[in-house]
């Protein structure tokens, strides 16, 4: 089911947590480096910069190959268009298993995200272009689900896991709003209900151990469905969907979605908090600042300068009491780094590396470096 080696892919797991224990203090520099020599996973995998000049490279290669045979081709028709748009989707998808993958053992350098993406957009490209113009923007999403859906597993994108579950969400939306008479009311009570579904398979899927390998996609999944129940009832929202698609100028049932709009991101907090789960704290944060937009939105308490003058104030005095209150009182919640490495993080350390070998002479004993991949098929970043 898996392209990539999955040995190997294990290996990067254990080294992961080891990288996070050793940067703990819980195992000796001779323990990682033990670790370090025990689990090999060859793959190719670049740091984020040459990540992206890898993929734009690819990219342009790819852009430059299809035109020039179309040209030499001579392929101006529709359907011979769309069957030229097909057989490069195949053929990149075969370049991908056969090469990137399992020969040059590509794992998140770039190259074959590119290729991914690539054969993945020209294949729908070609079968959605022979659709009548009339057809249904319902039929489009149904296209395009099998495909994203099977790549984002085959190929452990994290990119595609969230183009998913949207084609998932948008068409349940699309198919509750051709209900005559019954989908002003049951569109954001079908957002909520997809979305808390996705949420609890997302947290039960990250429990499973046969599913170890698709951890970050289901985070990926955790954190839209947070985010998506939120906006499914927000009142702006709701008010402005029901404007565009039912020409109502009165949400119905108003109070109840403002009394959501405010109460969701307290209980987001609240819960995160109690469960320790960062990723619904963060959510939350950001579903308070849409909430003050909101209510900024339909009611002017004062000047929007002043407004966010004093919200910033507000915020800023609320991190810096509760980073003196952590540093004073460690407990279950601490203001000291953990042993996640974040993408800028990431970057900064790559940069501060960069910066020293160009000023000092290379060595000649081999450098181990470990980081956490952000980008499409995610894995570990740096060099092995």
């Amino acid at each position: 089911m898996i392209a990539y080696n999955s040995t190997w892919l294990d290996a990067l797991l254990t080294r992961d947590t080891a990288h996070k224990w050793h940067h703990k203090g819980l195992l000796s520099d001779e323990q990682w480096k033990q670790v370090q020599e025990r689990y090999q996973a060859p793959f190719y995998t670049p740091n984020v910069f040459v990540r992206i000049g890898l993929a734009f490279f690819c990219m342009i290669l790819l852009s430059a190959a299809i035109g020039l045979f179309m040209l030499f081709t001579g392929a101006d028709s529709d359907g011979g268009i769309a069957a030229l748009s097909i057989f490069f989707g195949l053929l990149s998808l075969a370049a991908l298993e056969l090469w990137a993958i399992g020969s040059a053992r590509h794992f998140g350098s770039g190259v074959d995200d590119m290729l991914l993406y690539f054969a993945i957009s020209v294949i729908l490209t070609g079968l959605c272009s022979q659709l009548p113009y009339n057809t249904d923007t319902l039929v489009y999403y149904c296209i395009a689900l099998p495909f994203l859906l099977a790549a984002s597993i085959r190929y452990l994108d994290r990119l595609l896991a969230a183009a998913t579950f949207i084609c998932m969400l948008m068409i349940l939306l699309l198919a509750v709003n051709n209900i005559p008479r019954l989908a002003l009311y049951l569109l954001p009570f079908s957002g909520m209900l997809f979305s808390a579904g996705a949420y609890f398979f997302a947290q039960k899927g990250q429990l499973r151990y046969a599913w170890r390998h698709w951890h970050r996609q289901l985070v990926v999944v955790e954190m839209l469905a947070l985010a998506t129940f939120y906006m499914s009832g927000n009142y702006w929202i709701v008010q402005q969907a029901g404007a565009e698609l039912f020409q109502l100028e009165q949400v119905p049932m108003a109070d109840f979605f403002w009394l959501f709009t405010f109460i969701v991101p307290v209980a987001y907090i609240l819960i995160g908090l109690f469960k320790k789960d960062r990723l619904m704290m963060d959510i939350g944060l950001g579903c308070i600042a849409a909430a003050v937009f909101t209510f900024r939105y339909f009611f002017h308490v004062m000047p929007l300068e002043w407004a966010a003058v004093i919200g910033g104030a507000v915020l800023f005095a609320t991190a810096y009491f509760s980073i003196q209150y952590l540093r004073k009182h460690e407990g279950t919640y601490t203001y000291a780094a953990d042993g996640d490495i974040t993408l800028l993080q990431e970057i900064e350390e790559q940069l501060i590396e960069q910066t020293i070998a160009s000023q000092n002479p290379p060595t000649t004993g081999d450098k181990n470096t470990f980081g956490g991949g952000e980008f499409g098929g995610g894995g570990a970043g740096g060099e092995f």
